[in-house]
């Protein structure tokens, strides 16, 4: 669910659930890696499947998108996936107990879409599951940043796309703002290039630098083919640790 102007509900009717030609042989970039790799990754998981991204913060707090949350009234249809590469088995399985979203997060603008979620039960810590600092300062464009999610990652002749079952991970360079279009001001962290980017389903996922989260992917193109837009933890770390002391 990562398309450009979130119309991602739209987008995720439209796939197809039956099977598809073969691919067009343009994968959109990474490989598979293991969560010890990326053990703050979490799947954020709607009526029993995948749905989005998400990165643990705490024993019992997890950060991901707004747009993960948008029509979906019935917030106990949510669970987390932590501790597995696998996002539809494995590792741990645990309720939402109460979700705060950015009360100024709308889909007619690409801002604040930033998330937090309370779980119904704490996490255990082990090499798999572990939480991820904050950010405080947006890192330098030309930063070596780390991706990982189980979003599309491969485009069909038909338009359609297929979802890997093991945990992917990139990396990508941070884009000077100036570079992206649109402009993107501090709220916002711009990476990726064509082939190497991210996709429908990473939603709420993390992008790391030096082992600190510096942003959440929100959005990019409709097809995939290029930079991804990301928000800003740092700009957000503020808001983000409100809404944890609010939440508990």
């Amino acid at each position: 669910m990562f398309i450009e102007s979130f119309l991602l509900l739209l987008a995720l009717n439209s796939l197809s659930a039956g099977r598809v030609n073969r691919p067009e042989g343009r994968i959109i970039g990474g490989g598979p890696i293991e969560i010890e790799q990326a053990p703050w990754q979490v799947s954020l998981q709607y009526n029993g499947r995948h749905h989005c991204g998400g990165s643990i913060y705490s024993e019992n707090i997890i950060i991901t998108a707004a747009h993960c949350f948008f029509g979906k009234n019935d917030r106990r249809g949510f669970k987390v996936r932590a501790g597995s590469a696998l996002a539809d088995s494995n590792g741990t399985l645990v309720d939402l107990a109460a979700v705060i979203v950015h009360k100024k997060f709308g889909l007619d603008i690409n801002m604040n879409d930033i998330a937090i979620a309370r779980l119904s039960k704490p996490l255990e810590f082990t090499s798999k599951v572990q939480p991820i600092p904050l950010a405080k300062t947006n890192p330098s464009p030309g930063s070596i940043a780390f991706v990982s999610g189980w979003g599309m990652s491969y485009i069909f002749n038909n338009g359609t796309m297929s979802s890997p079952k093991q945990l992917q991970g990139l990396t990508l360079r941070i884009k000077s703002p100036f570079t992206c279009s649109p402009f993107t001001g501090s709220s916002q962290l711009c990476a990726g290039t064509y082939g190497k980017t991210v996709c429908e389903g990473d939603s709420g996922g993390p992008l790391v630098v030096n082992k600190q989260l510096v942003g959440v992917v929100s959005w990019g193109k409709r097809d995939c083919s290029s930079r991804a837009f990301f928000a800003s933890v740092p700009y957000y770390r503020e808001w983000i640790l409100n809404a944890i002391a609010s939440i508990q």
